[in-house]
């Protein structure tokens, strides 16, 4: 396994796995459970993911997702993490900024096929690429 991982955490398969899979080697997809936590708290410890971007899915369970938000707050290293929330409503987007204010909120409004996935997968390339 590399020492750098983008995580894609959320409850179904979705376009914007989709996207990701297209553009990154190496991608760990994941459901954001307490036990999806402790993994990724083990590899970040024991030194075999140096650095990781994470991508949540917000569409599903949202009241599941913000709880495993919290418990990556509280990791040392998982609370520095490039984090980019996905799949929110226009209208939801103020909400979980607040929440999050270190995350980047991604809304596609529009059709998504007109989105420029391009971009923000460009911005996660960059954020996996640089140092922590």
């Amino acid at each position: 396994m590399s020492t750098a991982m983008l995580y894609y955490l959320a409850w179904q398969e979705d376009d914007w796995l989709d996207e990701v899979l297209d553009r990154f080697p190496e991608v760990n997809a994941l459901v954001p459970t307490v036990k999806t936590f402790e993994m990724l708290a083990e590899q970040r410890e024991s030194g075999e993911v140096k650095h990781a971007v994470l991508v949540l899915n917000a569409a599903q369970e949202q009241e599941r997702c913000r709880e495993f938000l919290q418990l990556c707050k509280t990791h040392a290293q998982m609370s520095r993490d490039p984090l980019y929330i996905v799949g929110l409503k226009p209208e939801e987007e103020e909400a979980w900024q607040e929440a999050y204010p270190n995350a980047k909120i991604i809304v596609i409004t529009g059709f998504a096929v007109e989105f420029d996935y391009d971009a923000v997968l460009a911005r996660m390339e960059i954020d996996l690429e640089g140092a922590h």
